[in-house]
């Protein structure tokens, strides 16, 4: 589409993403020509099919989403110059940056995404995307509790929601800084690395190895290997335990094209391995956190 139409900043935007084309809802029919239901979801530049639709879902298209990120981040003092697509344009995000955060022996990037989706199977959500400098990884968590809208409401409403989102998406955003600085403060212990592998691969590590098949046996060697390289980065902390499992998923387990691997950190499997591990990483912080303030306060 053309600058005249979308605006200099929307239309930039879009180039530099690869997010510059439009979608159509087509309706579907059944093989003998009777129409149904259901409508089809497709790329207007590749004539790709996304995804299959309810007759009354109305699609956002990526010049909207980008129009409103664009405004909603210039509200709030920051700046939407980032995204791209996942499986082939189903999923779409942009993302506004926010200030780099020293933790451990590393600056990480800081990210608030905002994903949407073209095949009907999700609303607009946001995210904090975080990745470690030294190392390369990056950790996506999708937040939830955000307020919802529709595709079909004014842009002026859909820019004070997400403008509302993206504040809220920053609060939570710091809240996970702080998580990650106890981490960083923690010594690791045998305890929770054993428990973070039975979460990632349901192995104990007191089972006899023979019992485990050789693929499983390779994850979990793999896994030790990306713990070991994390400690030698960041110590031996909780923090780069939890620096082992995001190496593990951005760097062994994902899969080697840009669009799948940014696709399995972000939605698929290594979401999954990572959002698991944080949650049992943080019970575990949070038990010896409450003990050590519990006792400051007795003595």
């Amino acid at each position: 589409m053309k600058t005249e139409i979308l605006g200099e900043k929307t239309y930039d935007l879009l180039e530099k993403t690869g997010l510059n084309w439009t979608v159509e809802k087509l309706p579907l029919f059944s093989g003998t020509g009777l129409k149904t239901e259901s409508h089809g979801i497709f790329r207007n530049d590749n004539e790709e099919w996304l995804g299959t639709v309810g007759n009354r879902y109305e699609p956002l298209q990526n010049h909207s989403l980008a129009e409103t990120i664009i405004k909603a981040s210039d509200g709030i003092g920051l700046t939407a110059d980032r995204g791209g697509m996942l499986n082939g344009g189903r999923h779409t995000y942009l993302q506004a940056q926010l200030p780099d955060e020293f933790i451990g022996k590393s600056n990480i990037k800081r990210l608030i995404t905002g994903l949407n989706s073209h095949d009907g199977s999700s609303s607009i959500g946001f995210g904090s995307t975080n990745t470690v400098v030294i190392c390369e990884n990056t950790f996506y968590m999708a937040l939830r509790g955000l307020q919802k809208f529709k595709h079909t409401i004014s842009a002026e409403k859909r820019i004070e929601i997400v403008m509302n989102d993206m504040r809220v998406t920053m609060e939570k955003e710091g809240l996970l800084m702080n998580k990650f600085k106890q981490m960083a403060n923690l010594h690791m212990e045998d305890e929770i690395v054993e428990r973070v592998i039975n979460k990632i691969f349901a192995v104990k590590t007191d089972v006899d190895s023979e019992t485990l098949s050789t693929r499983k046996k390779n994850q979990v060697l793999a896994f030790g290997n990306s713990v070991r390289q994390s400690i030698r980065e960041q110590g031996n902390t909780v923090w780069a335990l939890f620096n082992g499992v995001t190496r593990y998923t951005n760097h062994l387990s994902a899969p080697p094209t840009k669009e799948g691997k940014q696709e399995y950190i972000m939605m698929g499997g290594g979401y999954e391995i990572a959002n698991k591990s944080f949650n049992e990483i943080m019970s575990w912080v949070d038990a010896r956190t409450e003990k050590k303030t519990v006792f400051a306060v007795t003595n």
